[in-house]
């Protein structure tokens, strides 16, 4: 629910310089997509039921198009809250770690002083 509400902040606070998404929803919308002025980090499982590999790519090729800033990244063999350590059989230490340091480094990168 985290990653969706980012982007629902992303599309209605244009201040805002940046938001990371860890397999949340995300919108398919032109006119919201258009709105987006944040830098976007996604982080999605390529086995997610409810957010596939096919609706990430879709999402990160409409940003694109619209001229937005987008990093996705999609991890073979996990799925759905892979960095959520008490989803016993779905966490994926190594996935996790990764998508940690991404956000720093995005928010790192893009929320210079």
């Amino acid at each position: 629910m985290g990653g969706g509400l980012s982007l629902q902040l992303a599309i209605h606070e244009p201040r805002l310089a940046a938001c990371a998404v860890n397999y949340g929803a995300m919108p398919t919308d032109a006119v919201d997509i258009q709105k987006i002025q944040a830098a976007v980090l996604g982080n999605f499982g390529a086995e997610d039921r409810g957010i596939p590999p096919d609706a990430v790519r879709a999402f990160e090729k409409a940003m694109t198009a619209a001229g937005k800033t987008i990093d996705a990244k999609i991890y073979d063999s996990t799925g759905h809250a892979f960095e959520n350590p008490n989803n016993q059989q779905g966490y994926r230490q190594d996935a996790a770690t990764d998508a940690w340091a991404r956000m720093l480094s995005s928010f790192g990168k893009t929320l210079k002083s």
